[in-house]
């Protein structure tokens, strides 16, 4: 067990960091992970619960993938590592970036506490062009 999690969480989230800027889906890791022994969609799926609960991965819904948490995790322990970042999302390469601004995070509780608004949970995501992309010809 690398890091004190169970073998599959480790091997899911040893795929994840090892494809860092990317977002992966359950089907992807299960493609990739089945030489390792993980067959079915439920044990991908479990895993990414599990990992979701340490707060080591995040899932990006507008891909309704999974990629793993850009922050170091030493010193949180698992569970309390509860930061909300956004993400980009280039929609020609797949890159995804973790953007973890606490102004912005200022700005959104400031406009929930304005509105009354008691906030649960929060996706923000940008999507677009990443930098290479943008500047690619044609």
């Amino acid at each position: 067990m690398r890091d004190g999690l169970p073998r599959n969480q480790a091997l899911v989230l040893d795929m994840l960091r090892s494809d860092q800027g990317r977002a992966l889906t359950a089907y992807e890791l299960l493609a990739r992970l089945g030489p390792a022994g993980m067959r079915g969609p439920q044990t991908i799926y479990r895993a990414l619960e599990g990992l979701l609960k340490c707060g080591l991965i995040h899932r990006i819904e507008s891909l309704n993938a999974f990629t793993a948490c850009a922050h170091a995790h030493e010193g949180h322990g698992y569970g309390h590592h509860t930061h909300r970042p956004a993400f980009a999302v280039c929609r020609n390469c797949g890159a995804v970036r973790e953007l973890d601004d606490p102004a912005l995070a200022a700005v959104l509780g400031v406009v929930a506490d304005r509105s009354g608004f008691a906030v649960q949970d929060r996706v923000i995501e940008l999507v677009g062009a990443c930098g290479a992309c943008a500047a690619a010809p044609g």
